[in-house]
């Protein structure tokens, strides 16, 4: 696979929660499995880094995930962000453009000309989306298997018959008990078969959680516990943070208003 084109924008990141960091973007030509896709990475990178492929939900561009991307990228991490080449269509579509941008990762950091040459480490590779994107992360957690070392599932949306996913990567779900379009009850049937597939598994249901609060600037509510969360899960199992296991282990405890449920095996 070649790449081209490339077009880096340097921004400086200032999220609650987090210090400002330079962070780069490149854009990244389309395939025949995302119409648009941008990497994003601490511009200062000079040794190979975890990366993960990542995407929205039904409808959105990589856009409306981008405050994710970037925290995630601010953390030491080389994001893809991408959207589906029908961004109104099936799961299957999320499912494809992670396992393509899964393939773009490796390619880029071979890539002579690359801003990320030999900046990927293609031996810690993850994935995550929202929405069909998070339906579309455990698919195709459920096809790479052990090829890719982490998934964090937001919001994960699956048709029923979908749901019986069987990922053996550590798998992450992040949830909202007044979500009205991923039900609880979905979110459980999901839960329980990756409960079968994978020793090593985190669910958290958020009291309040919408499924608006992923995607609409104007709504922020518990986005700085999304980030705290996810970085957490990524760092435990992409860079083996003690620390983050902790986050982990007492985000309960910490904040037990916060959450319906929270259940894990690190």
């Amino acid at each position: 696979m070649r790449l081209k084109n490339y077009f880096v924008l340097g921004s400086a990141l200032l999220f609650s929660g987090f210090s400002a960091a330079d962070v780069c973007q490149i854009e990244v030509p389309s395939t025949e499995n995302y119409s648009e896709a941008a990497y994003f990475y601490p511009c200062d990178a000079d040794t190979p880094l975890p990366a993960i492929t990542l995407t929205g939900g039904y409808s959105n561009t990589y856009h409306k995930l981008q405050w994710m991307a970037e925290a995630i990228a601010n953390s030491g991490y080389v994001v893809l962000a991408m959207t589906p080449t029908d961004k109104y269509g099936k799961v299957e579509q999320w499912r494809d453009a992670h396992l393509r941008g899964q393939k773009t990762l490796v390619a880029t950091t071979k890539e002579e000309g690359s801003p990320l040459k030999s900046l990927i480490d293609t031996n810690l590779r993850g994935i995550a989306g929202f929405s069909m994107g998070g339906g579309g992360t455990l698919l195709a957690g459920s096809i790479l298997k052990d090829d890719v070392k982490a998934l964090a599932a937001f919001a994960p949306f699956l048709l029923k018959e979908q749901r019986n996913v069987s990922p053996t990567a550590p798998t992450m779900i992040l949830a909202g008990a007044k979500d009205l379009l991923v039900t609880n009850e979905s979110i459980e049937e999901i839960y329980q078969h990756v409960e079968a597939s994978t020793d090593q598994r985190f669910i958290a249901v958020y009291e309040n959680g919408r499924h608006q609060q992923w995607y609409r600037p104007e709504i922020t509510t518990n986005r700085d516990s999304y980030i705290e969360l996810t970085l957490a899960w990524l760092d435990y199992h992409l860079k083996e943070s003690s620390s983050a296991a902790k986050v982990l282990s007492e985000a309960e405890r910490q904040s037990p208003d916060r959450f319906t449920r929270i259940n894990h095996e690190l």
